[in-house]
């Protein structure tokens, strides 16, 4: 894994435990605006941060696109995260 690999990937984790911590938090605070706003905001990052990833390094979970040739499974045939 490369370390620019490595940052993405540190990136999502960090964003992703955001949003884990404001959705517990907005459970019990349900009409708190800015933590709604924080929330869009993060989920906003990740979708675009996991969208690079995909894109320069293959499918980091099996939801996400397929991308390019649509006759090979590249969830399947990449390397998974965990095999670095």
């Amino acid at each position: 894994m490369t370390a620019q690999q490595q940052a993405m990937m540190l990136q999502l984790q960090q964003i992703g435990l955001t949003m884990d911590d404001l959705r517990i938090y907005l459970d019990t605070h349900l009409d708190d605006a800015f933590a709604i706003e924080r929330f869009n905001i993060a989920a906003e990052d990740y979708r675009n941060l996991l969208e690079d990833y995909v894109a320069q390094y293959g499918p980091l979970t099996w939801t996400c696109p397929q991308e390019g040739s649509s006759n090979e499974w590249v969830w399947g045939m990449s390397e998974f995260p965990w095999q670095y």
